[in-house]
C-alpha cells in the first residue's frame, strides 16, 4: 500500500503523521500565499499555555478534542 494511499489522508489533506493537529476541533489550517500549511489552534487564545502555531507533529495535548 502507497504512503500515499487516499484512505489514510486526513480531513485537510495531512496523513496520519501529521499527529493530532488536523483532527482537532480546534485547530484552523492557515494557507500562506506560497502555499505552506500551518496550524492555528484557537484554543491558545483562551489558554496562555497552549502555543498559538503548535510544533508538528505534536502527538500529546491537554485541549485535544477530536472533531466527529
Amino acid at each position: 500500500m502507497s504512503q500515499n494511499h487516499p484512505s489514510r489522508k486526513e480531513k485537510h489533506g495531512f496523513d496520519a503523521k501529521s499527529g493530532l493537529c488536523p483532527r482537532c476541533v480546534h485547530v484552523r489550517v492557515i494557507e500562506s500565499e506560497r502555499g505552506s500549511r500551518f496550524f492555528l489552534c484557537t484554543k491558545a487564545k483562551d489558554d496562555p499555555a497552549l502555543p498559538r502555531y503548535p510544533p508538528q507533529p505534536r502527538h500529546v495535548c491537554s485541549a485535544f478534542a477530536a472533531r466527529a
